[in-house]
């Protein structure tokens, strides 16, 4: 059902058969419109997906800057401790 259907000849004379080939259009279209309503389902799981994928990875990232933060500013507080108390 992916060929489109081409006006044929007496059409614009003869309404049934105007009625019949419009119909058999209209489920073309129908039937491509839910083909692209599929895709775009599909492809707004993938993107859905990603986003949480790359949240993922900004929130260890963020972690992990936060624990090197942390263990920089308990040995700057120890090497400064140590050196006033020498």
């Amino acid at each position: 059902m992916s060929d489109i259907i081409e006006t044929i000849k007496g059409e614009s004379t003869d309404l049934a058969l105007h009625v019949e080939l419009c119909e058999q259009r209209y489920i073309q279209l129908i039937h491509k419109f839910d083909t692209v309503d599929e895709r775009l389902g599909r492809i707004d799981a993938m993107l859905l997906d990603i986003k949480q994928v790359i949240s993922n990875e900004k929130s260890d990232t963020y972690k992990t800057y936060l624990g090197w933060a942390g263990f920089i500013i308990v040995a700057l507080v120890g090497a400064i401790t140590h050196l006033l108390t020498k």
